[in-house]
């Protein structure tokens, strides 16, 4: 399949607000209240959509980083002295 270049004009409404064109929405698949990063890069902006999870996901503490990857050593050593990795 071909990759199609979308473009168009549009105007910066006050408060900064933009609208983007049907077409070029439908093109990546942006819906209604879909998020979308807006990353800065060699002075231009580009904005993609950002996937989001359907469940919750959790975030770990520092510790409970550390205490995994200590963990995870000692697992791997017993494995190595087992032939097992």
């Amino acid at each position: 399949m071909q990759n199609v270049a979308l473009e168009d004009i549009i105007k910066i409404q006050p408060r900064g607000t933009l609208t983007i064109p049907k077409k070029l929405r439908d093109s990546v698949g942006l819906r209604e209240n879909t998020l979308v990063k807006v990353i800065k890069e060699k002075g231009r902006l580009i904005i993609e959509p950002v996937r989001t999870l359907p469940y919750p996901v959790r975030s770990y503490t520092i510790e409970e980083i550390d205490e995994f990857l200590e963990l995870d050593a000692k697992e791997t050593e017993e494995l190595k002295k087992k032939g097992i990795l």
